[in-house]
């Protein structure tokens, strides 16, 4: 029996996200962005080490430690028509309320994408994102935590913490007004102190994460793409050698 080689191909690419993978800082030894080729700038005492970035909790608003990008991410306009996955693997040892793990654009309500640790409201954490987006709840400091925030092109707002989905469907303004004022992991352009913790892993997806895939990261963990792209050709290749084989039997 031949079985074609398109739906052999097919199955393999059948178990790759629907959004692709951006930018990756893996930290290992630097801050290499390994799909993307943007590398990271480390500001204001922002260092890496054991596998992480490193944040001290130095300084406060632009002059906190973070660390910055040689050329601008551009959630608006690089993402504003695809949507944007921000997913990471971070810890915060108590950054203090109003500290932030990220920020990409400015204080402007409707033209910022950011991760508050510690709201001054009633200690929440949440989403900076066309206004505050809170989750009712602070996220405890001092573990380590994955995150994922995903927002369409037209601005509907999810977040995951450790799997399980804190916003469904948050309507905010359209991707596209996010700018590029001011971009980083550890500082933000408002009053804010810089973040005390670390960084494991910062990853920015073209598209959206679903639920699955989200679940499927986490238990995969920091260090592994589910699939890696190279897990992906090789499945391709060995489904066509498959099937090549079957061909000839």
């Amino acid at each position: 029996m031949k079985i074609p080689l398109i739906l052999t191909t097919g199955v393999a690419l059948g178990l790759a996200h629907g959004a692709t993978i951006s930018h990756r800082y893996s930290f290992d030894t630097d801050t290499t962005d390994s799909v993307g080729g943007n590398t990271g700038v480390l500001n204001n005492g922002a260092t890496v080490g054991g596998g992480a970035l490193q944040l001290t909790g130095l300084g406060s608003s632009t002059a906190g430690n973070h660390m910055g990008f040689t050329t601008p991410i551009d959630i608006g306009g690089n993402f504003g028509a695809s949507g944007v996955t921000i997913e990471t693997w971070y810890t915060d040892n108590n950054t203090g309320t109003w500290g932030k793990l990220f920020q990409f654009g400015n204080n402007a309500v409707g033209q910022e994408l950011a991760w508050t640790h510690t709201r001054g409201n009633g200690e929440q954490s949440g989403v900076d994102r066309d206004g505050a987006r809170l989750l009712g709840e602070q996220i405890a400091p001092n573990v380590q935590h994955h995150l994922v925030i995903s927002v369409s092109s037209d601005g509907n707002l999810k977040t995951w913490v450790d799997g399980v989905q804190k916003l469904t469907d948050i309507d905010t303004n359209d991707l596209s007004n996010v700018n590029t004022t001011f971009e980083g992991i550890g500082a933000t352009s408002w009053g804010d102190p810089g973040m005390n913790g670390t960084v494991d892993e910062f990853r920015i997806w073209s598209g959206e994460l679903s639920a699955a895939e989200v679940a499927g990261n986490l238990a995969a963990g920091p260090n592994t793409i589910v699939p890696e792209p190279s897990g992906i050709l090789l499945s391709i290749a060995a489904g066509g050698l498959l099937a090549f084989r079957r061909r000839r039997s």
